[in-house]
């Protein structure tokens, strides 16, 4: 993958961020805290004359060549596809890539892009397609699908927000609690992420992920909610707060973190 995890922690990248742990160590002998998740996402393109066959032997390839890494970071790390069904993207699919923290991050990416089967993956992407990458905090405001083996299918919302002039973040956390009260009260089956930039090339303040079961869990949710009170005073709440631009996916899961 064109700038894929081979490439996602540079070596100056690297430099930095033991510099600045090496001068917290100096300044403050307590334990450092951890960073919220980290999200790293790509919108790629495929190569000409390429598609979807070749992502899926990409795919494959890469989760091969995963077991051969002998790092606990990398065994902690998330990896799932996404593929446009209704969107306003020029991508041909997207990349995220997950992992803990900060640090579980930068010592999974260096473990990777030194390994000769990471290398290997990367270049199997290069092959079939190009791709631009952001990072991201991530954060899971709301859980009710729990995981199931087997099964690593699923559909999910994305919704790029900006915040309206004279409104902040703290101003759209307070509009999710609308949200998170009627997902309890409606009993709706979803996982939801809240993404706040970190290093990302992008005009968007924050992002919303909500990933559904399957196209029939999309429709029975939506349903539920476009049908309630509590759903239309939830968006009336965010409306006020943010301007939002979505689009529908499917998603697989192409790698489960060791420890969930």
């Amino acid at each position: 993958m064109n700038k894929s995890l081979g490439r996602i922690v540079p070596s100056m990248l690297l430099f930095a961020f033991a510099l600045i742990q090496a001068q917290v160590a100096r300044s403050d002998h307590h334990e450092m805290a951890e960073t919220p998740r980290v999200l790293q996402a790509y919108s790629c393109n495929y190569a000409k004359g390429k598609g979807p066959k070749d992502l899926a032997s990409a795919v494959s390839f890469w989760q091969s060549q995963m077991d051969k890494i002998d790092s606990k970071d990398m065994k902690n790390y998330f990896g799932a596809t996404l593929t446009p069904i209704s969107a306003n993207s020029d991508a041909d699919f997207f990349w995220l890539g997950g992992s803990p923290n900060l640090n579980s991050f930068a010592r999974g990416g260096e473990a990777y892009s030194s390994s000769e089967a990471g290398q290997a993956a990367d270049a199997r992407f290069d092959k079939m397609s190009s791709c631009k990458s952001n990072l991201f905090f991530s954060e899971q405001i709301h859980a009710s699908i729990a995981p199931e083996e087997g099964n690593t299918d699923f559909v999910m919302e994305a919704y790029g927000c900006k915040l309206k002039k004279g409104k902040t973040r703290a101003n759209a956390l307070a509009a999710e609690g609308n949200y998170k009260a009627m997902y309890d009260a409606l009993d709706m089956k979803v996982n939801v992420f809240r993404l706040a930039p970190y290093i990302a090339n992008t005009p968007v303040d924050l992002y919303y992920f909500i990933a559904h079961d399957d196209m029939v869990a999309f429709g029975t949710n939506n349903t539920h909610m476009i049908t309630s009170k509590m759903g239309t005073a939830a968006d009336g709440a965010l409306n006020q707060v943010m301007e939002c631009k979505g689009g529908l996916y499917a998603g697989n899961i192409v790698h489960v973190p060791a420890e969930q």
